[in-house]
């Protein structure tokens, strides 16, 4: 288990989130899902009984809605792809998502991303990768708000930076973006609320991603 993300108040310094990922033994080419997500489900354990203190809660999913703890006070997300399997828990809702490099036919790439977003995947070195960045962007926000997939895509735009990503939406003063990628292509992207005095502090805290 490695830790890869953790925020704090800074005025506290008290824990408000903090994410956790482990790798998955992979079998060929295929994923084993059911393995993934009890990887996925054994990190959330940990996060909350070595973080928070809580030994025993249950989760609950409404409808199409995401999961969630049924707690006064703290928010989970899950997200796992070949090899990895991420947790992020804290005192704030939170939306993570985990990619690993995949083949992507343009047709999707077409219906899930704006031209500009086209136009950095085209200019990239690795199409697929830039792919999965603007992916994993996309559904970290999707299950941060709770509407998944019932969100246009192509709405939610997104430009690169080399240290940064800017998200072009109504909703952008309100939500933060962290992402890391690893060697192997694997990408990790994080969504959070933005605090009304920027005082959340982010630490980096694994030495695979960057």
């Amino acid at each position: 288990m490695k830790t890869l993300l953790s925020g704090y108040d800074k005025r506290t310094q008290e824990l408000l989130f903090r994410v956790y990922s482990a790798a998955i033994p992979e079998n060929g080419k295929r994923q084993n899902h059911r393995l993934a997500h009890l990887t996925a489900l054994d990190l959330l354990g940990t996060a909350l009984a070595e973080d928070f203190g809580v030994h025993h809660v249950v989760i609950r999913r409404a409808g199409l809605g995401k999961p969630e703890l049924i707690h006064d006070f703290l928010h989970m997300n899950l997200s796992h792809c070949r090899g990895l399997a991420v947790a992020a828990v804290g005192r704030m809702p939170l939306g993570v998502d985990a990619e690993a490099p995949r083949a992507v036919r343009d047709a999707l790439m077409q219906k899930v991303c704006a031209p500009e977003e086209l136009a950095q995947i085209q200019a990239s070195d690795d199409k697929n990768i830039a792919f999965s960045r603007f992916w994993t962007l996309k559904e970290a926000y999707a299950k941060y708000t709770g509407a998944g997939i019932r969100l246009d895509f192509s709405a939610l735009r997104f430009t690169l930076g080399e240290k940064a990503v800017s998200f072009h939406h109504p909703e952008a003063e309100h939500v933060r973006f962290i992402q890391l990628t690893d060697g192997s292509g694997r990408v990790v992207s994080l969504c959070f609320p933005r605090g009304k005095e920027a005082e959340i502090n982010i630490e980096k805290n694994s030495d695979s991603f960057a």
